[in-house]
């Protein structure tokens, strides 16, 4: 009880202490930074890479995999999704993080069943648009659709 009363003034200590009025934001030096910057894909970052450097390196290939995107059926994601939903089931099945399952379990169903709800209607649009889930392949965030 001790550690968790320390641990609890000195989270409310941090907590006061902090303010974010202390903190400076230079809107000039932001926006030049802005449009100053330039948008590099990976085959321009493969093409700037010297061939001495590239052979010793274990780089990726400049080709975007979507194999496993276009590989997963979306009936069979929409009836995990419903069925399993809670359990992040569907996830797994569309190739996120392997624990994704656990934080889906772990707060209740994602949420108390709000994630997995949401989940359900947003492969049923993408579905009906373009007949496929493969935008929300590989996604390795939490929220899906964000």
């Amino acid at each position: 009880m001790k550690k968790f009363l320390i641990v609890l003034v000195a989270m409310f200590a941090i907590t006061t202490v902090a303010s974010a009025a202390s903190y400076k934001l230079d809107d000039e030096a932001i926006d030049s930074a802005i449009e100053n910057a330039t948008a590099i894909s990976p085959v321009e970052l493969m093409n700037e890479v010297p061939a001495s450097v590239s052979a010793g390196l274990m780089l990726p290939s400049a080709a975007p995999s979507v194999s496993m995107a276009s590989s997963k059926s979306p009936v069979a994601a929409i009836l995990l999704t419903f069925f399993l939903g809670e359990f992040g089931v569907h996830r797994h099945y569309m190739g996120t993080r392997p624990w994704m399952w656990a934080i889906y379990t772990f707060t209740f169903g994602g949420i108390f069943g709000v994630v997995p709800f949401v989940d359900f209607i947003v492969e049923i649009v993408a579905t009906v648009e373009d007949n496929s889930v493969a935008r929300y392949c590989g996604n390795t965030s939490f929220f899906m659709w964000g």
